[in-house]
């Protein structure tokens, strides 16, 4: 027979001290370390003294030169040209060579009918309209037949760049280990100036068409794998777990849950590639692909704001009609009845693709048999004479403003006296081993004792690559140039994220100001506010705000209903759901935009050294303009390694587990 047994509660035992618990150590221990590292290197600094030595020199100039020389002498018969570089350039101008022939087949009326077809399908009549008109207004300006030769660049970049992008960005989700490895490569890839890469493409690819492919794919290929990991990682994990225990395999529940619930993130990756794909179009001209890039560079050459406004506005045009038929959301309004198809095309979509294609064709067909091939010349305006009245009026007007109230000059004269002044003489005459220790110590702080050796070592790479100086004087107005935008950027996606109309409002200007080629508005900057610093300044921030905005909106939206809705029956205003519910589960893709932000505005940092801004930027362009190339690589790299620092520490802000 089994005694029965009383439990009795038992008393709890009293908490033991912080420093006995498992595998956890005092917090005077956790803060010692740090600081003693710290102090290590400031006392390793003060021997060494103020100055970079001379011993840290990492020679990447010449090597980098010798590696030019040699693919200078052995582009013809070395097997990595005519085995792997070879075949490419002959693979990418054949598939460029079939798309502008397609586009240049169905004559204006076919592709016009054709954007419309596939935005109506994606995205409803709204996106048709929106996309056929956007489409049609590179047509009005003028620039039919050269948005078609960028366009067939623009479609073989994009479908490169997310034939990448987005395997690698499904990979970089599923694996901690890929994500890490795979991320300092994003950054170089994105953060790297075009011309510091541009030329040595143009002798592994050839001139013309493979080189300017190559260059736009490198360049926006990042977003297509950040935001698709993103949005991988943000599937809610509830749901990965259903579909876990249904029975699903790791292929099943890629394809039937994290995928389709990642589309909208995923879509707004594509968003990112088309965008940032058509504002390095211009740069890719540069080696005589011609299109509306080239007729933008004509007119800076002569220095013709009107003639470089007009192709940059047909740029413009280009990308929001390709991001409007690709990436909209079909939406029926209140009281309206959706068009329902036949029953034969909803089950058979291969039909009404077909159909579509061949009622396009019938197009086509008709606009050439009645003699109509090109764009009617009735319809076309010129803008180039408006835009250089406007130009000359608004330099006349505003730059010296009026009295009291002042103009741009003030303006310029304040943020270059008071704000970016200041910064750059702070950070130049701190001693180059304070700044890495601050920069460590910022690091331990963000995410523990990895993060701070990846900071260190990153600004120790600077100084071994002879460009300290420099590097802090673009660190200077990096700095600025971030808190301004991310002032501007964050209040502006909050209030785009909380309104849709708001959203449809802002939509085209981000877009406008996302694809517009700096060079185009770098011109009437420059009328306003004068050679110098200012002006690479406001061109980055036109160019840095609108990613920050979308990602600042998509994490609002992306924020479940659930929470709100609790937080509003316990009776939480609208400001106390926004600051205590939706900002803190945005934090993440609200980082990312700031991350994307820092990436962009390090980009610019040549393009605003052309204009006078100085700074490490400037000795990418000598490497290009006085054949330097190994000048110009250790000007790149130097962006490369501020990128990865500042990129690493804003990531480590937005959630990542801090490590001790």
């Amino acid at each position: 027979m089994t005694a029965l047994t009383v439990d009795r509660p038992v008393s709890p035992a009293p908490p033991a001290p912080a420093s006995a618990a498992t595998g956890a150590r005092p917090s005077w221990l956790r803060l010692a370390v740090p600081v003693g590292a710290v102090a290590v290197i400031c006392v390793i600094g003060a021997v060494i003294g103020s100055e970079v030595p001379s011993w840290l020199d990492a020679r990447v100039g010449p090597r980098a030169d010798d590696v030019y020389d040699w693919t200078v002498r052995n582009n013809g018969t070395h097997w990595l040209f005519t085995g792997v570089f070879d075949p490419i350039s002959t693979g990418l101008t054949r598939t460029y060579d079939v798309t502008l022939w397609v586009l240049e087949s169905l004559r204006w009326t076919g592709v016009l009918a054709l954007a419309g077809l596939i935005g109506w399908r994606t995205g409803g009549t709204k996106a048709a309209v929106v996309g056929v008109l956007s489409l049609a207004g590179c047509g009005v300006l003028g620039f039919w037949d050269d948005t078609m030769i960028t366009l067939a660049i623009m479609l073989v970049s994009v479908v490169v760049s997310l034939v990448i992008g987005v395997p690698l960005g499904i990979w970089c989700a599923r694996s901690t280990t890929v994500d890490r490895g795979l991320r300092g490569f994003l950054d170089a890839a994105q953060v790297m100036p075009a011309f510091v890469y541009l030329l040595p493409v143009l002798v592994a690819f050839g001139i013309q068409v493979p080189t300017a492919v190559v260059a736009t794919v490198i360049f926006a290929v990042a977003p297509a794998v950040r935001l698709t990991s993103h949005g991988l990682r943000s599937v809610p994990v509830v749901s990965t777990e259903v579909g876990t225990s249904f029975g699903s395999t790791r292929r099943q529940l890629l394809l039937k849950v994290q995928l389709p619930l990642a589309r909208r993130t995923m879509l707004l990756g594509l968003n990112q590639v088309i965008m940032l794909a058509f504002g390095i179009v211009v740069l890719a001209s540069i080696v005589g692909i011609g299109g509306l890039g080239g007729e933008v560079l004509e007119g800076l050459r002569r220095v013709d704001v009107g003639a470089a406004f007009a192709p940059g506005l047909a740029i413009v045009f280009a990308a929001v009609a390709l991001d409007r038929i690709s990436t909209g959301e079909r939406s029926v309004r209140r009281g309206t009845r959706p068009v329902r198809l036949p029953e034969a095309w909803r089950q058979r979509p291969a039909l009404l693709a077909a159909t579509g294609l061949i009622a396009v064709a019938v197009i086509a067909l008709v606009t050439k048999v009645v003699g109509a091939d090109d764009f009617p010349s009735a319809l076309t305006i010129d803008i180039r004479q408006p835009v250089n009245d406007a130009v000359d009026w608004v330099n006349e007007h505003l730059r010296n403003g009026v009295p009291v109230v002042g103009g741009t000059g003030s303006f310029s004269d304040f943020l270059v006296l008071h704000v970016l002044t200041p910064m750059r003489d702070l950070l130049l005459a701190a001693p180059w081993w304070l700044v890495i220790a601050a920069v460590v110590a910022i690091g331990w702080a963000s995410a523990g004792p990895g993060l701070a050796a990846l900071c260190g070592l990153c600004f120790v790479g600077v100084a071994a690559l002879r460009t300290w100086d420099l590097s802090m004087d673009t660190l200077s107005q990096v700095l600025v140039i971030i808190v301004i935008t991310v002032a501007i950027a964050v209040p502006i996606g909050i209030w785009v994220g909380r309104s849709d109309r708001v959203e449809r409002m802002v939509r085209p200007l981000l877009d406008a100001a996302q694809v517009m080629p700096a060079f185009v508005y770098l011109v009437p900057v420059v009328f306003l506010f004068n050679v110098g610093r200012v002006p690479g300044v406001i061109a980055s921030i036109v160019y840095a705000v609108p990613p920050c905005i979308r990602l600042v909106n998509l994490g609002l939206r992306e924020v479940p209903v659930a929470p709100r809705e609790a937080a509003t029956s316990f009776g939480a205003t609208p400001r106390q759901v926004l600051f205590k519910v939706q900002l803190p589960m945005a934090a993440r893709s609200i980082m990312l935009g700031i991350n994307q932000t820092i990436l962009l505005v390090l980009s610019m940092v040549v393009i605003g050294a052309l204009i006078g801004s100085g700074g490490v930027g400037l000795e990418t362009v000598y490497g290009l303009t006085k054949s330097e190339i190994g000048r110009g690589v250790a000007g790149g790299l130097s962006i490369v390694l501020l990128a990865v620092a500042l990129d690493r520490i804003t990531q480590s802000w937005g959630g990542r587990p801090r490590r001790t």
